[in-house]
């Protein structure tokens, strides 16, 4: 079992180190599939995306893609909102929060494929407009 999960873990990073996510699923690996209680998966999320993170963080500064002035703007916000996120989610019951995370999932999933189709009607019109 462990090397199951090890090859999970692996290829749920792969995703991440490329920028597109994969903690999310983490998250629901580690809940309805491992059983894990809901706050811990949570912090070993936390724990599996900030290693990713800086190996990924490592990778874009070699390449020269890391802008400083973002990664600032992320600090100076996303850590205070973190902590704000952390004390509503004291307010709410599990349950309610686990539906949350299946609403977002579901509109985020919803909202890519939409614009995917939309970035590939932009290009074939583009396309179209070449010929002439």
């Amino acid at each position: 079992m462990l090397w199951l999960n090890s090859l999970v873990i692996f290829l749920l990073a792969i995703p991440l180190g490329l920028g597109i996510g994969g903690g999310g699923l983490f998250l629901i690996y580690l809940g309805d599939v491992l059983g894990i209680q809901r706050d811990t998966a949570v912090y070993l999320n936390l724990i599996f995306f900030l290693s990713a993170l800086i190996a990924a963080a490592v990778g874009h500064l070699r390449a020269g893609r890391l802008s400083f002035s973002a990664l600032g703007t992320i600090i100076l916000f996303g850590v205070p909102g973190a902590f704000l996120g952390k004390w509503l989610s004291s307010l709410f019951s599990p349950m309610l929060l686990h539906l949350l995370l299946g609403v977002f999932l579901l509109t985020s999933g919803i909202l890519s494929l939409l614009s995917l189709k939309k970035a590939k009607n932009a290009k074939v019109a583009a396309h179209s407009l070449d010929k002439r």
